[in-house]
């Protein structure tokens, strides 16, 4: 599990109380974002009331841990929907409320101070997008780069950028931009919550200005938030293995590439671009492991990639590398040898 980068839902559904192992075992300060979205994919393939009650109690508790009051009380309030008789989780729904009511005018200060912080990362991510659909990327980039300092995952940007109040006097071209496209919804009487959609829209389109500016590691994270806001555009993994291919990170792109299927690749993904990617990766984990399967492999896509580019040299020079290292033939036995 110390290698899940991707949150498959299939397979974590099939493994769920190992994959809550691995959750409850992310409690370094380092690990709590990846906690969180790790707890969140709980929330979404679990049945079990007594699961459901814990993963909500989990994300309280890191919540409340990094002092987003709000967030915790309504995770915590959840929790206790889902089971009324935990006594752990009464005490800790309690605790808050209390504290809350104690401390009410700072906390409710700083509630304020979060929620103007929220209205300016909508604006920004509206306003990057917006700029893309001009074709102003360079002026695009920086913007919405800086969201994902503030919002590690996509799973705490969806928490954290709910429960927006918006007045209408506060409502801009920004606002009123992500509203038309469904990218924020109106929850309540001036609530506003970032949606999937939106989310997936602002990590894809970061990930592809990323790869413009060869960051690529950066580009398959933000391809991996968006794969895991929606699993069913399985895209965004392709795209991710190519990433990862001109990162050099051959152990987490074969783990998505086992992933894929190669027989039908989808229309966006340029079959060239992606093959030289495969045969990259398989090329280095044969060298790792010197397995026959991974070889063969790694010489199918070299030799997709030179039926388009006969001239791609680095390819040429791998697949030779790959041949050079294919076994012997036996020799044939002469017939009057017995």
């Amino acid at each position: 599990m110390d290698d899940i980068l991707v949150f498959d839902r299939t397979s974590i559904r099939a493994e769920l109380d190992q994959f809550i192992q691995y959750a409850q075992t992310l409690n370094a300060p380092a690990d709590l974002a990846m906690a969180i979205q790790a707890w969140d994919t709980v929330l979404s393939v679990a049945d079990s009331s007594k699961v459901l009650a814990q993963a909500n109690f989990h994300l309280g508790c890191i919540y409340r841990e990094w002092d987003e009051l709000f967030t915790a009380q309504r995770f915590f309030g959840q929790a206790h929907q889902f089971d009324a008789d935990d006594r752990l989780i009464i005490s800790a729904r309690d605790d808050l409320n209390r504290y809350i009511a104690d401390n009410q005018m700072a906390t409710f200060e700083e509630k304020d101070r979060k929620n103007s912080n929220q209205i300016i990362s909508l604006f920004r991510i509206a306003t990057g997008l917006k700029l893309l659909q001009m074709d102003k990327g360079a002026q695009a980039y920086p913007l919405m780069k800086s969201r994902t300092k503030i919002y590690p995952n996509a799973a705490v940007a969806k928490h954290l950028l709910t429960d927006i109040i918006i007045t209408e006097e506060e409502k801009n071209a920004a606002i009123a931009f992500l509203e038309e496209r469904g990218w924020l919804v109106n929850t309540q009487h001036e609530l506003y919550a970032i949606s999937d959609s939106g989310l997936y829209a602002f990590y894809t389109e970061l990930a592809k200005l990323h790869v413009a500016n060869e960051v690529y590691d950066e580009a398959a994270d933000c391809y991996e938030q968006a794969y895991w806001l929606d699993d069913s555009s399985v895209d965004v993994l392709y795209y991710k293995v190519i990433c990862h291919a001109k990162s050099q990170t051959w152990k987490v792109g074969l783990a998505t590439l086992d992933r894929l299927s190669d027989d039908q690749l989808p229309e966006d993904i340029d079959p060239a671009e992606y093959y030289h990617a495969v045969a990259t990766i398989c090329g280095a984990a044969y060298q790792s492991t010197q397995d026959g399967a991974m070889r063969l492999r790694a010489v199918e896509a070299c030799e997709a990639v030179l039926a388009t580019d006969k001239k791609n040299r680095e390819i040429a020079n791998l697949l030779k590398s790959l041949q050079s290292d294919q076994p012997a033939a036996k020799p044939k036995r002469k017939w009057w040898r017995w």
